[in-house]
């Protein structure tokens, strides 16, 4: 199992690390092959263990297998219909991928809570670096990004976006990354690694408001909020809440000189300037995503092929749910909506019931993550990104059931971390609660 997580965590990099100008290719591309050998070694480990049953436990034991099936079967019955077949069928290899190796694996690696806690801490560490590399372009006047890579970091707009050439991408990994650093600053028992996760959130709050992205910006305060509901820390609820009144009441008392993503929301009150054009825009391929849907509301029209039907430049509808009915039509759409419910009922019996394996701090800021990814969800193309679907499969990967305190892991005598006592869950809702 060691070798699988640490290919595993390398495929964590290459999936924030995102550009392909470090490489020549997209790294999440490249995270294809550390993937690939991680299912080959868990399925030598579970064979070699005389563990038959390791399909059952990494594919049909899963609450996502059933989204993952539907989504595929509505790519595949949508493929004679793509005006590029060739395109729509390299889509759904790339969504069979996501779904038939990324899933598995990531429920296998994370069965454990030591694995996910590390895979976890991971994520927002990477996240930060990248995160830190805009706050350095502001200090410098946007020349760090540019001296490393030679491209720009920052957009004709006044957009940061580090490294990836792409302020919207930029944000998708902030949004997973920052809620993922709020939950340990606040659950650390060190002062120094409390200290530590402190500053790489207000680092991811800087990437964040330098972004120019809303989304990103809802998202942060949505997933704060859950953050602080579920571990009690009312506190944080309440200066998440202050933070919105006052915002909110400054713009609408007058116009902000902010930074970007506040810039942006002035923009939409005052009915001007690049945040307004740009929900004109989502607000037209929505209409026109509601059409072609309307023309075809079972079968859809391939995957990708949107930019086939219209003509104002998208190739994603900006909407998780609009674009998988468009691709893979109602199977696809229907897929969305039980990966929604799943983490909707994760997110109510966390917060009302309370299960005790379910307040660990890992659980929890997974949790916010899933959340803050279906906030960006409603105005983002994120629907094909992997780093989107990272925090929703570790979700799913640590426990299904509040009920199941039995051993879902791997069977080594070296690690039995999925077999978390009765005792030692007490203690962890004593501890965090």
């Amino acid at each position: 199992m060691r070798i699988a997580t640490g290919l595993y965590l390398i495929a964590l990099f290459l999936i924030t690390l995102f550009t392909d100008v470090v490489f020549g290719i997209n790294a999440q591309s490249l995270a294809y092959a550390p993937l690939t050998l991680a299912l080959i070694v868990l399925l030598y480990v579970a064979m070699v263990g005389e563990r038959r049953d390791f399909l059952r436990r990494w594919y049909t034991s899963s609450p996502l297998i059933v989204p993952g099936l539907l989504f595929l079967a509505g790519l595949a019955l949508a493929l004679p219909r793509a005006q590029d077949v060739g395109l729509a069928a390299h889509d759904f290899l790339r969504w069979s991928f996501v779904w038939l190796v990324f899933m598995p694996v990531t429920r296998a690696v994370c069965s454990t809570e030591a694995r996910a806690k590390l895979c976890a801490r991971a994520i927002p560490a990477f996240v930060t670096v990248f995160a830190a590399l805009t706050l350095a372009d502001l200090v410098f006047g946007g020349g760090v990004v540019r001296t490393l890579l030679g491209v720009a970091g920052v957009t004709s707009e006044g957009r940061y976006q580090s490294l990836y050439q792409n302020a919207g991408i930029f944000a998708g990994m902030l949004i997973v990354g920052f809620p993922l650093a709020v939950v340990p600053a606040l659950t650390e028992e060190r002062t120094q690694s409390r200290l530590l996760w402190s500053v790489a959130a207000g680092v991811m709050v800087g990437g964040i408001l330098l972004s120019g992205s809303r989304a990103a910006v809802v998202a942060a305060l949505l997933a704060a909020v859950v953050i602080g509901a579920t571990l009690r820390r009312r506190w944080l609820v309440g200066v998440v809440a202050a933070l919105a009144i006052a915002g909110a009441a400054l713009m609408v008392a007058g116009e902000l000189d902010g930074p970007p993503a506040v810039a942006r929301f002035q923009d939409v009150l005052t009915h001007r300037g690049t945040g307004q054009h740009s929900l004109n825009r989502r607000m037209q391929i929505w209409s026109e995503a509601a059409k072609l849907i309307e023309r075809s509301p079972v079968i859809g029209w391939g995957g990708a092929q949107l930019r086939f039907h219209q003509g104002l430049g998208f190739k994603r509808a900006h909407n998780a749910w609009l674009d998988a009915w468009l691709d893979g039509g109602l199977p696809a759409a229907l897929a969305m909506v039980i990966v929604t419910v799943v983490i909707l009922r994760r997110a109510w019996w966390t917060h009302f019931v309370r299960p005790a394996r379910w307040l660990d701090p890992t659980h929890v800021g997974l949790l916010a993550a899933s959340l803050a990814v279906l906030a960006g969800w409603t105005v983002r193309a994120g629907i094909g990104g992997r780093i989107d679907w990272v925090p929703i499969f570790m979700l799913c990967s640590m426990w299904w059931d509040a009920r199941e305190l039995a051993c879902d892991g791997d069977a080594s005598t070296e690690e039995h971390a999925p077999a978390v006592g009765d005792a030692q869950a007490q203690h962890g809702q004593a501890r965090h609660a």
